[in-house]
């Protein structure tokens, strides 16, 4: 329901108290008018974020934008925090890309804000600082065969550093604009000179929970799209990842 259709049931002067006497904000407007009814639906609740999240990216206080993302996570069962972000996150690459388009800017090159990050990237660019700063914990990694970063241009970073085990000038010079902006973005960190004893072991907590929670995200994609089709075999299969991925970040 959008204030015109408010306003079909209510007089504009209940539309005025609302939003100037109660002190709710426009979005908070939009999050209470058209949260669906049945909230346990997935596909109500997809439907309901992709509405709502595009409004959120909008917003200019970061402090109101995490406000309004826990407000819809505590309002959605089947959403947490850290994956409302990530729908907030995308819609506002999407904003930003079609601000560029339509400025049309020069060719340039631009360093990434911290916020528009996914958890999982601030997770690995911090790993990636530690790695680059301390050779010690570059050399743990690299003993690990199955460790890799999630994110592309990390994982370029991470094999270069690897092996060279520095990246300069010379080695960004053959690597891509995202690869270099990413590069750039990992040395803008402002973190402690000194690790504290299990920074690595949380970062990497904190990483592995975001990765469950963007699994998650594209089997509830894969539900919702077998579903919409019929094929209830392969949404009841999907369904049960989802259950058990759910019980492991418990």
């Amino acid at each position: 329901m959008d204030p015109d259709e408010y306003l079909q049931k209510n007089s504009a002067e209940d539309l005025a108290y609302l939003l100037t006497k109660t002190r709710i904000s426009p979005i908070e407007f939009y999050i209470h008018q058209l949260k669906p009814e049945n909230s346990d639906n997935l596909q109500a609740q997809i439907e309901f974020i992709e509405k709502i999240a595009p409004l959120i990216a909008k917003e200019k206080s970061i402090t109101a934008q995490n406000s309004y993302i826990h407000i819809l996570a505590d309002n959605l069962p089947s959403f947490d925090y850290q994956q409302v972000e990530q729908i907030v996150n995308e819609s506002r690459i999407v904003q930003r890309q079609e601000r560029v388009k339509e400025e049309q800017p020069p060719a340039a090159i631009s360093l990434p804000v911290t916020r528009q990050l996914t958890a999982v990237m601030r997770a690995e660019a911090h790993l990636l600082y530690r790695m680059a700063e301390n050779p010690v914990v570059l050399n743990d990694y690299r003993l690990r065969e199955d460790f890799f970063f999630d994110t592309p241009e990390f994982q370029i970073l991470y094999e270069l550093l690897s092996v060279e085990g520095q990246i300069g000038s010379e080695e960004l010079s053959h690597q891509t604009p995202e690869v270099e902006n990413a590069w750039y973005h990992v040395l803008s960190l402002d973190l402690p000179a000194e690790m504290s004893p299990q920074e690595l072991v949380e970062v990497e907590a904190t990483r592995n929970r975001a990765l469950l929670s963007k699994d998650n995200l594209r089997i509830k994609k894969k539900v919702q799209e077998a579903s919409h089709v019929g094929d209830t075999d392969t949404a009841l299969e999907e369904l049960q990842r989802l259950i058990s991925q759910k019980r492991r970040m418990e």
